[in-house]
C-alpha cells in the first residue's frame, strides 16, 4: 500500500511540472482563494445564531475551514476536534473515543453537544451524547467546523454544557458538480465519499453526500497477564479487535424558502478492551443507526424582520452483542425517536442591535428494549421484567439581544427557560461584552450557564437486573465566566489568551459503595479553571499560504480538593504549513500532551506525557484545478504512548495507542 502511495505521489509530480510554467496566470485565481478562507475563517453563526466576525463575538470560538481540515491531513472529526485548544481526545474501554473539554471528561461526552448544520445530534436518549455515532464521522464533505466553548444552554439547551460544536457541510453552491475522493491507509482504512450538488434556474437546489469508511482498528495489544486474569489460558498476547465499518447518506434539498435537509448513518463496530470486552471474541459487535430529518423555511416579514421555522424527526438505535467472560454474553439494544419543532424570530433593531428570540418543542420516546444474558449469542435469554415506552416531552423559549452601543463594543444579553415533563424546569442566563479598547486589540467577558438533562438510562424505572433507575435525579449545571484579549499587533498575526473558571453543580454519577445494582445520583461538584493561549501568523508575499500556528492550554480540575484523574494539566499543539507555489505545499503538526494522574485509590504511576510530530504533503488544483491528492504520515516518530485505562480495569494496564501510520488521499472534480 505505501509502495503504491509513493508511487502514487511520484507521478503526479511529474504530470503536473508542466503545469509550473502556467503558474503567474493562476496568480490572480490564488489572491482570490486565499481572500475568501481568510474570511471563511473570520465568520462564526454558532455563538449568537448569527452571522458575525469571530473577534467582535463575546464567546470563546475556534473556526476551522476546509482549507485548514485538509492542510492538517485529517481523516475525521476527531483529527480536527485534537488541534482546538481545551479539547482532548482519549481511548474508552468500549470502543468510542471521549471528548475532553478545559479539563473535563467522561465517558460518554455527554457534556458535549455536537450539531450538523445546527441541527442537535444527541438522539442517543439513552445514556446520552453524540460520540457512540459521530466520533469517527469523515470530513470530505465538511465546510467548516465552529467550536464554542463554554456554556451554550441559553441558546441550544440540553447538553450545551461544556462546549458547542457545529459541523457544516458542503452545500450545493460550495459543489456546483461531482466531487469523489478516495483515501487509503495503515490498518487497512479506506474511504470512499461521492458528492453532487446543483443549483437550478426556479430557484431550487440539491447537494447529496455519501461516505463509506472502512478500518481494522489499532489493534493495541493485550498482555498475556491480562488475558489470564480473565480466565483465558494464552502465553501470548492478544489484541484489540476494534474494526470500525460506516456508510452515510446526507441530503440538502431547496426550493425557493424551503429547504429539506437530513442525514442517516450505519455504523459497526467491534470493541477495543475492557469489562466489557477484554475476550476479544469476533461475535462482539455494536450495531448504531442513526437519522435526521428536518424541513424548513425562512420567511421574510420585513427587510428587519424575518422569522425561520422547522419541523424535524430523529431516530436513533443500538442493538449491541458484548461478551463478558469466556462463556458469557450479553445483548443490550433500544430505539429512541425525538419529534419537535421550533421557531425563531430575527429583528434587526437597527444596524446596531438585533434580537433574536424562539421558542421550541419536542416529544422524545424510547422503546424496542432489549436485555439479554446467556453462553452463546444465538440462544440469549431476555433479563427484563418490563419494556415499556419512555416517553418525555420538553418546551423551552429563549431570547437574545446582541448590541453595539459604539461602534468599538459589542454586548451580549440572553436566557432560556427549559421545561421537562419528568425532571421540571431549568433557567440558564449568558451575558458578556467585547470590548475594542485600542485599534486591534479587544477585551471579552462573559458569564453563563448551562444544564445537562438526565438521560433515560438514568432516570429509567424499569426493572433491569444491573440498572435501578432514579427518577429523582435533577440536570447537572455549570456556571462560567471567562475573560481573554484578542490582539493584531502587526498584519497576518492573531493571538488570543483567556481565562475561565466553571463550577459544577449536581453531578450525575453512580452511588458510590455499589456491587450488583447500578444507580446514578445528583452528588458531588468540581471546579475547572485553565488559561487557553492561541496565536497564528499568515504570511503574505510569495510565503502567501503558508502559515505557523501554537496553542497551549494550562487547566486545573478539581473535585473534593483532589486534582481530577486521567485529565493532563497542559497541552499543547503546534502546526506549520508550507507553500513551496500554487500547487504544493507541506504540513508539520506537533501534540504535546503532559501526564495524567491516577485516582487515589489506584496504586498505578501516573499515565506518562508524551509528544507525536505529524507530517503530510498536499498538491492542490492541479490537471486544470480538477485534482488534489496528499500524503500524511501520523506519529512519525513511533512514539509509544497509552490512553488511561479506568482504575477498575488496572489489571490490564493502559491502553497502547497506534504507532506510526500513513493515509493518502486522492479527490476528483468533475
Amino acid at each position: 500500500m505505501i509502495k503504491y502511495l509513493y508511487t502514487l505521489l511520484v507521478g503526479a509530480l511529474v504530470l503536473n511540472s508542466s503545469a509550473f510554467a502556467d503558474s503567474a496566470a493562476s496568480n490572480d485565481d490564488l489572491e482570490k482563494e486565499l481572500a475568501y478562507l481568510a474570511a471563511e475563517r473570520q465568520v462564526v453563526v454558532t455563538a449568537s445564531k448569527m452571522e458575525e466576525h469571530v473577534d467582535k463575538t463575546v464567546a470563546t470560538t475556534t473556526v476551522i475551514t476546509q482549507d485548514d481540515i485538509t492542510h492538517i491531513g485529517a481523516r475525521n472529526l476527531l483529527d480536527v476536534l485534537r488541534l482546538v485548544p481545551g479539547i482532548g481526545i482519549t481511548q474508552t474501554q468500549i470502543g468510542i473515543r471521549e471528548i475532553e473539554v478545559r479539563g473535563v471528561k467522561t465517558l460518554l461526552s455527554e457534556k458535549v453537544q455536537i450539531m450538523l448544520n445546527g441541527h442537535p445530534l444527541d438522539h442517543n436518549l439513552q445514556n446520552a451524547g453524540s460520540a457512540w455515532v459521530y466520533d469517527d464521522l469523515p470530513v470530505d464533505t465538511i465546510k467548516r467546523v465552529e467550536v464554542v466553548r463554554g456554556p451554550g444552554s441559553a441558546l441550544y439547551g440540553a447538553n450545551a454544557f461544556l462546549a458547542v460544536i457545529n459541523i457544516i457541510t458542503q452545500n450545493a453552491k460550495d459543489l456546483n458538480g461531482l466531487h469523489t475522493s478516495a483515501g487509503w491507509g495503515s490498518f487497512d482504512t479506506q474511504q470512499y465519499r461521492a458528492s453532487w450538488g446543483k443549483q437550478f434556474k426556479n430557484s431550487a437546489e440539491a447537494a447529496l453526500h455519501f461516505n463509506f469508511t472502512d478500518t481494522n482498528g489499532i489493534g493495541s495489544p493485550i498482555s498475556a497477564d491480562s488475558l489470564s486474569v480473565q480466565g483465558l489460558k494464552s502465553s501470548a498476547p492478544g489484541k484489540s479487535q476494534l474494526t470500525e465499518g460506516r456508510y452515510d447518506l446526507e441530503w440538502q434539498l431547496g426550493y425557493q424558502d424551503f429547504k429539506l435537509d437530513g442525514r442517516y448513518i450505519n455504523k459497526k463496530a467491534g470493541t477495543f478492551f475492557g469489562a466489557a470486552s477484554i475476550l476479544s471474541d469476533a461475535r462482539t459487535q455494536q450495531d448504531y443507526n442513526d437519522y435526521f430529518l428536518r424541513l424548513s423555511r425562512a420567511w421574510k416579514i420585513q427587510d428587519n424582520f424575518t422569522v425561520d421555522t422547522q419541523i424535524f424527526h430523529d431516530f436513533y438505535s443500538a442493538d449491541n452483542i458484548w461478551q463478558l467472560a469466556p462463556a458469557q454474553f450479553i445483548r443490550t439494544g433500544f430505539q429512541d425517536t425525538r419529534t419537535g419543532g421550533e421557531i425563531q424570530a430575527n429583528y434587526h433593531i437597527s444596524d446596531t442591535q438585533t434580537v433574536i428570540s424562539g421558542f421550541s418543542y419536542a416529544k422524545e420516546q424510547q422503546g424496542n428494549l432489549i436485555d439479554e444474558l446467556g453462553g452463546d449469542p444465538e440462544h440469549l435469554m431476555p433479563t427484563l421484567s418490563s419494556s415499556e415506552k419512555r416517553t418525555r416531552r420538553r418546551w423551552g423559549g429563549y431570547i437574545e439581544d446582541v448590541w453595539d452601543p459604539l461602534k468599538n463594543l459589542r454586548m451580549t444579553l440572553g436566557a432560556r427557560y427549559d421545561r421537562y415533563s419528568d425532571f421540571g424546569g431549568t433557567f440558564n442566563p449568558r451575558m458578556g461584552f467585547n470590548w475594542e479598547f485600542i485599534k486591534n486589540y479587544s477585551l471579552k467577558f462573559s458569564y453563563g450557564t448551562a444544564y445537562r438533562a438526565p438521560a433515560f438510562g438514568e432516570l429509567s424505572l424499569v426493572n433491569n437486573p444491573v440498572v435501578s433507575g432514579n427518577p429523582m435525579l435533577e440536570p447537572e449545571e455549570v456556571k462560567t465566566f471567562e475573560t481573554g484579549i484578542i490582539a493584531h499587533p502587526v498584519a497576518g498575526l492573531t493571538t488570543q489568551a483567556t481565562y475561565y473558571h466553571s463550577a459544577i453543580n449536581q453531578i450525575i454519577s453512580p452511588v458510590s459503595g455499589q456491587t450488583t445494582i447500578l444507580q446514578y445520583a445528583n452528588n458531588g461538584s468540581l471546579i475547572s479553571e485553565g488559561v487557553e493561549l492561541e496565536t497564528r501568523y499568515d504570511f503574505d508575499g510569495n510565503l502567501q499560504g503558508s502559515y505557523i500556528s501554537a496553542n497551549h492550554v494550562l487547566q486545573h480540575s478539581t473535585q473534593l480538593n483532589q486534582q481530577l484523574a486521567d485529565v493532563p494539566r497542559h497541552r499543547t499543539n503546534l502546526t506549520a504549513n508550507w507553500a513551496f507555489d500554487n500547487t504544493w505545499s507541506s504540513f508539520a503538526h506537533i501534540l504535546i500532551k503532559g501526564n495524567t494522574l491516577r485516582n487515589p485509590s489506584d496504586t498505578r504511576n501516573n499515565v506518562p506525557g508524551y509528544a507525536l510530530f505529524d507530517v503530510g504533503l498536499l498538491g492542490k488544483n492541479m490537471f486544470g484545478q480538477k485534482v488534489d491528492i496528499s500524503f500524511n504520515v501520523y506519529n512519525l516518530l513511533d512514539k509509544r504512548y497509552y490512553d488511561p485505562a479506568p482504575t477498575s480495569l488496572n489489571f490490564i494496564g493502559d491502553y497502547q495507542m497506534a504507532g506510526r501510520a500513513f493515509f493518502g488521499h486522492v479527490s476528483l472534480k468533475f
